[in-house]
């Protein structure tokens, strides 16, 4: 199935999950992750990214997010709704969500699986032990590699 997407230079944001992407992105699959970071003011509140579909009564708050992998890859996550559970509404504030992220960090969580959401939109379910701890439906992602971790204290 065709679908259109910007080339892969750097700086280019992916909405959509291809058949070759999603090979590539599931490679990453049990790569524990070792920081995370949630953006108090995201790229989604200064430009228009497209967010996962919700229904109009639900109170989700879409972070963006910053997921960093141990073999030194990381994602730039914008427009992100993260799920504790599948059944419920999405956590609803960013300390909720940085406080969950923080949690899958401390309790040694890994990418447990790349996946694809209906209309093709990129879910990364984290987990420990194979028990999912967080659902992520992505809006839009970059995916690049680090070098060194962010320095925590700094602003």
């Amino acid at each position: 199935m065709p679908i259109s997407e910007p080339p892969s230079d750097e700086g280019q944001f992916y909405t959509r999950v291809d058949d070759e992407q999603y090979d590539e992105l599931s490679e990453l699959n049990g790569q524990p992750i070792v920081h995370v970071s949630v953006w108090e003011e995201g790229l989604a509140d200064s430009l228009i990214v497209p967010t996962p579909t919700q229904s109009d009564d639900e109170e989700a708050v879409a972070a963006d997010i910053d997921l960093y992998l141990r073999d030194g890859v990381y994602f730039e996550l914008y427009g992100t709704l993260c799920y504790a559970d599948l059944e419920a509404a999405p956590l609803n504030n960013l300390g909720e969500i940085e406080k969950s992220l923080q949690h899958v960090v401390t309790m040694g969580g890994v990418l447990e699986e790349v996946a694809v959401d209906d209309e093709d939109g990129l879910v990364l379910v984290l987990a420990h032990r194979h028990q999912p701890l967080l659902y992520l439906q992505v809006g839009a992602w970059l995916l690049d590699e680090w070098e060194e971790l962010p320095d925590p204290s700094a602003p």
